[in-house]
């Protein structure tokens, strides 16, 4: 498995290590018409769980779903009454409602806030951008992290000090720990975390960031003080008086942690994929499970991996797993082409890409330009990419640009992806899904199928020159 860099060097000089990864493939040939392909029809609406990060907030956007709330709904804080000012965005919530996987759009009855962590500072990393709560790591990302309610963008600026009592939320990740969507300073509140357990004994407990993950905190409480249900791989909710002494923190409660959904139940979950392969994995501590008919947004089959961001949605079955009916890929940003910079970021297609400690990176070498690459990133609050991943390919005169488009032209024929317009002309080839057989469709069928800040489009060249070159092919990326 591909490791994700706990450290990476920030500074340009050191911007020259990539790392070298299997790349999906797909490419150019031609390919025979065929009908246009029918994606798996979407779930009648109806009604759904939802855990996920805010993304928006007024009508709360989780899961590529806008939830409105009206007098009726029931939001909670960690259990307690809370307000529709408490819905901030970076916050980690689970929305109960209905919802339309055609329109995007839902309806909450209630909607359950819940940090993962929430304690005193014990260390400040400045050139890791990390804190240290009750003995977990924190990585925060500048740009990214939302910081003491969004008053910083960056961690210098955030002045975090020890001792400083904060709010985290946040998802696990297979490798460098608890990765935070939002950290905010607070006047009060009890020390909790949350996990998993592993090695139960009749009065301890280890505690993992992720399911089946490195234990990283010894728990002991009270022989006969555990709710039931609590096993091995349940995940729970621990409170103390004092932070933890040696890795050691002693429980004065402990609360299991609901199930995502009851069986058949539609749900959807996000986070970054701890263990397992396609087609049975962990996200979030949520056991998910693909097949034939799974659907695939934002990228293929062959971009899964343990340590990537995704989005998973179906129904629970018996065991208590999701059959993912749809997977969406975060960073559905995919740059292929030839590196021409590399000087405070990556430059490819006259773009430039930075990159962090989150860079996936697997075997450094020496970048020169002119190397061939295929870079997967996502767009920060200022609009900048960062790269989430970044293979060196074999030299080629193909490249490539996907990302979301924000505006489609029938007529002309051209599309606009993060700002840029590409044309097409006569024999530009038109595919509606990323299927192995890269089935071909009709220029109007094609464009009949975008949505303008929804649908995920590649467009590539042969034979590669100019941006503004007509494609050697445009392709929907959504396909099993």
């Amino acid at each position: 498995m591909n490791a994700i860099a706990s450290n990476f060097p920030r500074s340009a000089a050191l911007l020259v290590v990539l790392l070298a990864l299997t790349a999906c493939g797909g490419g150019g040939g031609t390919a025979t018409p065929a009908p246009t392909p029918v994606p798996t029809p979407a779930p009648a609406p109806g009604p759904t769980t939802s855990r996920g990060m805010i993304t928006a907030p007024g009508s709360v956007l989780v899961n590529g779903v806008e939830y409105t709330t009206a007098g009726t709904t029931t939001i909670l804080v960690d259990g307690n009454p809370g307000t529709l000012a408490d819905l901030t965005a970076g916050r980690v919530v689970k929305v109960r409602g209905t919802s339309d996987d055609l329109t995007k759009k839902g309806s909450a009855s209630q909607i359950e806030i819940r940090d993962a962590l929430q304690g005193p500072i014990d260390s400040v990393d400045s050139l890791n951008k990390t804190l240290t709560v009750l003995g977990q790591v924190v990585h925060l990302e500048d740009n990214v992290t939302h910081l003491n309610d969004d008053t910083a963008k960056v961690f210098d600026d955030a002045g975090y000090l020890p001792g400083d009592l904060v709010e985290v939320h946040g998802f696990a990740d297979s490798a460098t720990g608890l990765r935070a969507t939002r950290v905010d300073r607070i006047a009060s509140g009890p020390l909790e975390l949350k996990g998993f357990i592993s090695s139960l004994s009749g009065t301890s407990f280890s505690l993992s960031l992720t399911k089946g993950g490195a234990e990283v905190l010894v728990v002991n409480f009270l022989a006969g003080t555990l709710p039931a249900g609590v096993v091995n791989g349940a995940r729970v909710q621990v409170q103390a008086l004092a932070p933890p002494v040696a890795g050691v923190i002693t429980a004065t409660a402990v609360k299991l942690e609901d199930p995502l959904g009851a069986l058949g139940e539609k749900v959807a979950v996000e986070g970054y994929v701890a263990n397992g392969v396609l087609a049975d994995f962990v996200l979030d501590g949520q056991e998910v499970t693909t097949n034939a008919a799974t659907l695939f947004e934002g990228g293929v089959d062959s971009d899964f991996d343990v340590g990537v961001r995704l989005e998973a949605e179906g129904s629970v079955d018996a065991g208590g797993a999701i059959v993912a009916t749809r997977i969406r890929f975060v960073s559905d940003i995919r740059l292929e082409g030839d590196v021409t910079g590399f000087i405070g970021g990556l430059d490819v297609l006259g773009l430039t890409v930075g990159l962090d400690a989150f860079t996936r990176i697997d075997t450094p070498i020496d970048l020169t330009l002119n190397k061939h690459v295929l870079v997967s990133a996502v767009l920060d609050r200022n609009g900048a990419l960062k790269a989430t991943r970044v293979a060196v390919l074999p030299l080629s005169s193909k490249a490539s640009f996907q990302g979301p488009v924000s505006t489609a032209d029938a007529t002309a024929g051209s599309l606009t992806i993060l700002g840029q317009t590409f044309s097409s002309n006569s024999v530009t080839q038109w595919r509606a899904s990323s299927t192995a057989s890269e089935v071909a469709t009709t220029k109007a069928a094609f464009f009949a199928q975008v949505i303008p800040k929804a649908t995920v489009v590649k467009i590539r060249w042969n034979h590669f020159g100019l941006l503004t070159d007509p494609a050697t092919e445009a392709e929907i990326e959504l396909g099993h």
